[in-house]
């Protein structure tokens, strides 16, 4: 006779009775036995695990983020070799863009400069007004300015044609915008008279 349990209940009973003769077998003892470690082991296994898991896919989720960011670093240091490249090859240019415009008005240099040509040629000025323009060093705009200057002088031919060659040639951009001359004391006199309204140019 099988010995009841000691919890016995109806219900319970009658299953008790159903597998009794099961888990008295030994090889149904076994599997059971080998079902519950893998149930076990499963359900342990998977919340030992699921911390790994989630690092993991962290982790590769990092090295996509790095990656791609690797991709922009590249990118931009191939950006900068470009232009590293398309500075030496205007390097030596430079100072003569900086000529062509300078980044200030330099007003006071342009008349230096005209003086001398006008002396280098024995051309006399008369009279030089340059455009109201500012003093002061002005902030970067990246944009173009200019400003005029209206000059009077007198000289022989040679000495006006000599002194336009060394303003047109001159490095720093001179737009001569009108250009008058006349006879100086009579039509009978070598001297002419030069007028000329120019512009030249700034990037502050």
């Amino acid at each position: 006779m099988v010995k009841r349990p000691t919890f016995y209940h109806p219900t319970f009973g009658a299953a008790y009775q159903r597998f009794m003769p099961i888990i008295k077998s030994k090889k149904s003892k076994s599997y059971l036995t080998l079902t519950l470690t893998f149930i076990s082991l499963s359900i342990f296994g998977l919340f030992a695990i699921r911390p790994t898991l989630i690092t993991a896919i962290s982790l590769y989720k990092d090295v996509g983020d790095l990656q791609a960011l690797n991709i922009q670093y590249e990118n931009k240091i191939g950006s900068l070799i470009r232009a590293q490249s398309s500075y030496e090859q205007i390097r030596d240019d430079l100072p003569l863009i900086d000529a062509a415009i300078p980044t200030n008005t330099d007003f006071s240099k342009l008349a230096r400069s005209i003086e001398n040509f006008a002396n280098k040629e024995n051309l006399i000025i008369n009279q030089m007004q340059i455009d109201n323009v500012s003093i002061s060093h002005l902030p970067s705009t990246g944009r173009l300015s200019n400003y005029g200057f209206n000059m009077i002088a007198t000289g022989d031919f040679n000495s006006i044609t000599n002194f336009l060659t060394h303003l047109i040639n001159w490095r720093r951009i001179v737009n001569i915008s009108s250009l008058e001359l006349s006879h100086e004391g009579g039509t009978q006199s070598a001297n002419l008279r030069m007028q000329i309204r120019a512009i030249t140019y700034y990037e502050p």
